[in-house]
């Protein structure tokens, strides 16, 4: 690196640097390294060139971080009176927003109570699936409790809202799948009719690659109904079984012996 040039950058204020010619003659310069090849003999010459290149960085880093002090020396100086100022203001702005969210908090849990009253007298439709569901629709549309919506409108759209769960549960059913229960809870958790064929399909191939038989599906809905009709002791014996799988397979394997009504506890 030209010795001349990093010495008048350091003299010269940067403000009147000519950056145009700067880079021509930076130019110049840097071609002379490019294309040079160092050996284990030359080493040495390496490591020269190499600080002088990290003198001249500095050189440009010195003059730029003085120049930018310089620059902000105006702003630091009022910093922190105007973020004294902001602060003032702040405090008192979070003592009225606490009082708006208490507030608004109130108005949605009376709203919710409302709401909620409204969907227990409609939802007999969806047996005991109703309070599971609750939760999700109202997740799914927590416009009902906006202070805006009116009762009308909400109440119509709890009406549709229960309507399609109904018809969207009965369409499941309909399938006759041996994991009802599996596709059911699927349901709950995505309101998902899609989601749910998607868990069938994902479960009866997984059946097939097991080498069920073509059987499999009327026998484990027969094994499943007389499950859920008997009543079973909650303390009754089992054997401790270890299963050594992927988390996929384990949760194939948990829907399996749910469909075929085996209880099973999670360590």
């Amino acid at each position: 690196m030209n010795e001349l040039l990093v010495g008048k950058l350091e003299q010269v204020d940067i403000t009147n640097w000519d950056f145009e010619q700067l880079k021509g003659e930076l130019q110049k310069i840097l071609s002379d390294y490019k294309g040079l090849v160092y050996t284990d003999d030359s080493i040495k010459t390496a490591k020269d060139d190499k600080a002088r290149l990290a003198k001249a960085k500095k050189a440009i880093e010195d003059k730029r971080k003085a120049y930018k002090e310089k620059c902000l020396a105006p702003y630091n100086a009022i910093e922190p009176q105007i973020k004294e100022i902001v602060g003032m203001i702040e405090d008192q702005r979070l003592v009225i927003d606490d009082v708006v969210k208490d507030y608004t908090g109130r108005q949605k849990a009376e709203k919710e109570k409302i709401v909620r009253n409204y969907y227990d007298k409609k939802s007999s439709v969806l047996g005991d699936l109703a309070g599971d569901l609750y939760e999700k629709l109202l997740n799914s549309n927590s416009k009902w409790l906006n202070a805006s919506a009116s009762k009308k409108k909400v109440e119509e759209e709890i009406q549709t809202a229960i309507n399609n769960v109904s018809d969207d549960i009965a369409a499941i059913k309909a399938m006759k799948s041996p994991f009802e229960k599996t596709l059911i809870e699927t349901y709950i958790s995505t309101l998902s009719v899609d989601e749910v064929r998607s868990k069938h399909e994902e479960l009866m191939d997984a059946t097939a690659k097991a080498g069920m038989s073509q059987q499999a599906d009327s026998i484990l809905t027969r094994q499943a109904a007389e499950a859920e009709e008997q009543a079973v002791v909650s303390n009754e014996e089992g054997v401790i079984l270890k299963v050594y799988a992927g988390q996929n397979q384990l949760n194939q394997v948990l829907d399996f012996m749910k469909a075929i009504g085996v209880k099973y506890e999670l360590q």
